[in-house]
């Protein structure tokens, strides 16, 4: 029989498993990459389940939990780039070495153009993606609504040039 932790966990997993994904996503280039992220989020929130306090809705707590981890493990992964880079290049991988997943391609061209932003930006661009409220957005990132707006405006502006040079003059 299972347990009240165990069980608010499940309903977590069951309600927010997509979202927390796309938000892996929109962070790191490669599916298992995202996957490896999707699973330290987990791990995250299930040890600290029992310090919810209750003060903020569980989907803000839990994509603050999701967006430092995301912040966290994308430094690693950089500095594991960096590492990489020194490796001669016939033992490298390209990014068409690995395997893609088979979403749409308008699709991936979005990710990849968010996965260019800065981290910040990222962050707002996947949680506007998943619908999340201008006031939801701010608690999760720490920054006032009114900034998520200004960042707003900046952030499609900026996806809008790179998915569309030619309207641009670029």
């Amino acid at each position: 029989m299972k347990n009240q932790k165990e069980r608010v966990f499940e309903e977590i997993y069951s309600s927010h498993k997509d979202r927390i994904y796309r938000l892996c996503k929109g962070f790191v280039k490669d599916e298992d990459q995202a996957k490896d992220l999707f699973q330290e989020i987990l791990i995250k929130i299930w040890r600290h389940l029992d310090a919810f306090r209750e003060e903020s809705q569980i989907s803000t707590w839990i994509y603050r939990i999701a967006y430092n981890t995301a912040i966290t493990f994308s430094t690693k992964e950089k500095k594991q780039e960096e590492r990489k880079s020194e490796m001669p290049a016939e033992f490298q991988w390209s990014d068409s070495d690995y395997p893609h997943s088979e979403m749409d391609q308008q699709i991936q061209l979005l990710y990849q153009a968010i996965n260019e932003l800065p981290e910040l930006d990222r962050i707002i661009a996947t949680l506007l993606l998943e619908n999340s409220s201008y006031r939801a957005i701010a608690e999760i990132s720490g920054i006032s609504e009114n900034y998520v707006a200004v960042k707003v405006n900046r952030i499609k502006t900026s996806l809008s040039k790179k998915l569309n040079p030619q309207t641009h003059g670029n």
